[in-house]
């Protein structure tokens, strides 16, 4: 989910408005996800990434959808725990293995992987598969925590919240992290419209609306932590405020960290980041 994406859809919205038109914004599946054909279509550069600092062994795992690109990163602590990263919609480990593994190396091991269509993974860009692919990465996950005795994380960035809540929930995560993400897809939605929603009929593709990230955690007993960016601009700060809100109301243990000056990529670069965010794992 980026910031075009939710110009486009705002866009859209007061169209239909200024037009006098049917006053309804279609969202189809295919709207929020960037794989690497849209990426090379509208010439987005992905980011350049940060030196590897830690060893970093690429782990082959397959889905029904064919091979997933997965890395784990070995921090070379034995009582660490284990995060299994599920990135955003530009994360590719080509181009932010190093920086993901940089940011969460203080907190653990991580296990990544590329979503179906991004990077080194086989099959179609779409929700289903983003799913598939994490169950199967999770039953990594898992596996490889238990055989070396460490705490398990999920840890969800913007399009990552959704699918990485899927999976702690699956693997019983010991914590969840949600950085900068959304509730669901018509929370999101209904933010980027803005003022025109009273006025516009939305009709989200079923994938995407069935997205419900406080329902797929209803029987989740870890922690969760929020982490809310102040300056967000892709998924707007309301929203994680709004998901702390309703995840509390599922009655989870959730711990809600703002970030002040952050925007939607950079709140582990902020100073206090590690300390907050060690003190919201510490007793796992």
């Amino acid at each position: 989910m980026q910031n075009h994406a939710r110009q486009c859809a705002v866009a859209s919205a007061l169209c239909v408005l200024l037009l006098g038109g049917c006053l309804s914004l279609d969202v189809p599946e295919g709207a929020f996800f960037y794989p690497d054909a849209r990426v090379a279509a509208e010439k987005i550069d992905l980011p350049t990434d940060a030196p590897m600092v830690f060893p970093a062994e690429v782990v082959r795992l397959r889905y029904a959808g064919g091979d997933i690109g997965t890395t784990r990163i070995r921090t070379g602590r034995r009582d660490a725990p284990l995060i299994l990263y599920c990135g955003g919609n530009l994360f590719r480990r080509s181009s932010g293995a190093g920086t993901v593994a940089n940011e969460l190396a203080p907190f653990g091991d991580v296990l990544m992987f590329d979503y179906p269509g991004y990077g080194d993974t086989a099959g179609q860009a779409d929700y289903a598969n983003f799913l598939a692919a994490g169950v199967a990465v999770a039953d990594a996950a898992r596996a490889q925590a238990e055989a070396e005795g460490r705490k398990l994380i999920a840890w969800g960035h913007s399009l990552g919240g959704p699918v990485c809540a899927q999976a702690a929930a699956y693997m019983k995560a010991d914590a969840l992290v949600l950085e900068t993400t959304t509730p669901s897809t018509r929370a999101a939605v209904d933010t980027m419209v803005g003022w025109a929603r009273p006025f516009v009929r939305v009709n989200i593709a079923p994938n995407l609306d069935a997205i419900d990230v406080p329902a797929a955690l209803k029987t989740y007993s870890g922690k969760v932590v929020v982490l809310e960016a102040g300056r967000d601009k892709t998924l707007p700060p309301a929203l994680s405020r709004r998901l702390a809100r309703e995840l509390r109301t599922e009655g989870l243990r959730v711990e809600h960290l703002l970030f002040p000056q952050a925007d939607h990529g950079d709140v582990p670069q902020q100073a206090d980041f590690k300390p907050r965010m060690a003190a919201a794992l510490d007793g796992l």
